[in-house]
């Protein structure tokens, strides 16, 4: 039995500011066809492309975590999934007190912005 998949592309574009390095993003359907299979999702696909947006960056995240820590002498083999699920979890952390504020305002200054 095969599977079958109703698929999307989303471009995300992100800006670096120069003078500070402050990062700001944004993403849509690459595509009208996405748009349209989009809005036949529930929601419009808004869950489904949040969670596939953090599943990214869970993968960004450990991929990147794996990187300085081998940067820093340690070896592939010695790495553990524990271990680096771990360091992983500690930056989502530290991400989240960093970044969620500013990405709460905007989402309820677009909710207001709405209404």
């Amino acid at each position: 039995m095969s599977e079958t998949f109703d698929t999307v592309r989303i471009l995300i574009d992100a800006k670096r500011r120069q003078q500070d390095g402050a990062l700001f993003t944004s993403h849509r359907p690459a595509t009208d066809g996405d748009r349209d299979r989009l809005a036949k999702w529930p929601s419009g696909g808004l869950v489904q492309i949040a969670h596939a947006l953090f599943i990214e960056y869970l993968r960004r995240e450990a991929y990147a975590m794996v990187t300085v820590m081998i940067s820093q002498g340690a070896k592939p083999e010695e790495l553990s999934t524990d271990d680096v699920k771990e360091k992983v979890r500690m930056q989502i952390h530290q991400m989240l007190d960093y970044f969620a504020e500013g990405a709460v305002e905007e989402a309820v200054g677009r909710a207001r912005e709405a209404l």
